[in-house]
């Protein structure tokens, strides 16, 4: 049994790096890096463009949004689950988990890796220079989850690498960060909510090797989520998420997964800011104040799953913001 010292302590510690980095100030726009990381999203979490966060899931990739909202698959030990992408935006993209559990206590780990490719090089006046770089990001978590009287609540550290050129002076930059949190759902199973806070973290060394290392933080976000199954349709599950990202405008996703019979799932996801939502009801009643900038950004995605006892397979496709193209992902476990 948890004491309660033990948990006001270990809540301290966490909200600690939050407030000693100012989240609320917002005067360092553009700052942040690595930001590949929030990139390693699985077909399920993609489809649904990352709104599931608040309800318990045996996918153990829920963990990218929410690390206390994986349950063991009933009468399972393990989960291995790999996933992979391609698209414009990325020439091979992929991530490793394993979970297990001690008792009630849920531990993970996982590998992801991000190759851009080969990417011709120009210098300051847009000529070719005739080399070719070949930009590669790592990203390594260890997380760990354990249920509360009436909560859940997980943890995830988070190491990442990455490197952009072999050219001299240049090194691979390293950087940690963590995840934490909180999930909550009703005795019905039927609704629940959650709150999150996710890559709080800063690199532990910059990309130049001149002496001097800039300790820029990463993205830093916190997150509300909330999902329901209605009762007059209770094979649809309606997922809500709204992210306050410290450095980019903050922005709500939404999601739909609706169960065709006992196996087959359905699942399609909508993300849009604040501020361009203010933008369209002001549009749609004609009135004359309107924002003085909008972002325009639409991320559409839809998937399907197929879900066994010992394995599971799931498929993404997501139209990205501003014509940026398109991403395929493909994802298989297997429960043992």
């Amino acid at each position: 049994m948890i004491s309660n010292r033990f948990l006001t302590m270990a809540f301290t510690l966490l909200a600690l790096p939050a407030a000693g980095l100012a989240y609320f100030t917002q005067g360092d726009a553009g700052q942040e890096v690595f930001s590949f990381i929030n990139t390693f999203d699985s077909p399920r979490n993609a489809a649904l463009e990352k709104s599931a966060g608040a309800a318990l899931s045996s996918d153990p990739t829920i963990t990218q949004l929410n690390p206390a909202a994986f349950v063991m698959p009933e009468n399972k030990n393990h989960v291995a689950s790999a996933h992979w992408q391609t698209g414009d935006m990325a020439d091979n993209q992929g991530s490793i988990f394993y979970t297990g559990h001690y008792g009630k206590y849920i531990f993970q780990m996982s590998y992801n890796w991000l190759s851009y490719g080969s990417i011709d090089g120009y210098d300051e006046y847009g000529n070719a220079t005739d080399k070719t770089y070949e930009p590669f990001s790592q990203l390594a978590t260890a997380t760990f989850a354990f249920p509360l009287r009436h909560f859940r609540f997980g943890a995830t550290l988070k190491f990442a690498a990455d490197k952009l050129t072999d050219e001299s002076g240049d090194r691979t930059a390293l950087g940690a960060a963590f995840d934490w949190g909180i999930a909550w759902q009703s005795p019905s199973n039927r609704y629940g909510l959650a709150f999150m806070a996710r890559d709080f973290g800063c690199l532990l060394r910059d990309y130049v090797d001149d002496g001097n290392d800039e300790y820029y933080p990463m993205s830093q976000a916190f997150a509300l989520a909330a999902y329901l199954r209605p009762a007059i349709l209770p094979r649809l599950t309606v997922f809500l998420d709204s992210d306050f990202p410290r450095y980019q405008e903050a922005f709500l996703s939404l999601g739909g997964e609706y169960a065709l019979g006992q196996h087959f799932f359905a699942r399609i996801g909508l993300q849009r800011t604040w501020l361009d939502l203010v933008r369209d009801v002001k549009e749609l009643f004609a009135s004359e104040d309107r924002p003085d900038e909008t972002n325009n950004a639409h991320m559409l995605s839809a998937g399907l799953g197929y879900t066994m006892d010992l394995f599971s397979l799931d498929y993404s496709f997501s139209y990205l913001a501003e014509g940026m193209g398109h991403e395929h992902r493909l994802g298989l476990r297997v429960n043992f």
